[in-house]
């Protein structure tokens, strides 16, 4: 085979093709042996140009009150049931269901609130199907100034769905240990805009 550089120079075109190695498949499964494939400059491009859009905004306009116990409670976030092709959210449960495969960005966005003087900690985790936790347990504390103050939690996450009808519920504990908390919405006046809600859930899809 010849020295690569000594080959002529041309312009790419979307249909001409590339040489790589198929490591996985199209279910994030590794391919054994990584054989050798050819790739077009389309198929190529089609993955850089990928981008998340968005699936499903919900959110919980009361307050969520997980009772200071090691329990904890599933999270509700909007009240009416949500289907697209992607994923579905069944409000009776807070349950989100991914219905087809491919690389998800979960956005969980609430407003802790603690009576004047209360140092609180509420922990937050992800359950797959109802049992497993997926991801990291996350925790937030703070001395609340003012019952009407509010502290603000963002917990974004990135997972990869490879079967359909996966499922995820959202839980939050306030521990026994500390002080009563929790998840409020936080009041607008006036006709500036709707109200702050307790609980927010986001997800987009990686196209």
């Amino acid at each position: 085979m010849a020295i690569i550089s000594s080959y002529p120079v041309s312009i790419p075109q979307l249909a001409d093709k590339i040489l790589g190695s198929n490591a996985v498949d199209a279910y994030g499964t590794p391919v054994i042996n990584n054989p050798t494939v050819q790739y077009t400059f389309n198929s190529v491009k089609t993955i850089i140009d990928q981008h998340y859009i968005q699936k499903i905004s919900t959110s919980n306009a009361v307050a969520i009150i997980p009772g200071v116990d090691n329990t904890g409670i599933p999270i509700i976030f909007g009240a009416a049931d949500i289907t697209t092709l992607d994923v579905a959210y069944t409000a009776a449960t807070g349950t989100i269901t991914f219905r087809t495969l491919g690389s998800y960005c979960v956005q969980q966005l609430y407003y802790a609130q603690a009576t004047s003087g209360n140092n609180i900690q509420l922990n937050f985790k992800t359950l797959q199907g109802g049992a497993t936790q997926v991801g990291p347990t996350t925790a937030t504390s703070f001395l609340s100034n003012a019952s009407t103050a509010r502290h603000r939690i963002d917990i974004t996450s990135y997972i990869d769905i490879d079967i359909e009808g996966t499922y995820h519920n959202f839980w939050v504990q306030n521990p026994s240990t500390g002080a009563p908390g929790s998840l409020q919405p936080q009041a607008i006046p006036g006709a500036w805009g709707t109200n702050v809600p307790s609980a927010q859930l986001i997800i987009t899809k990686l196209v």
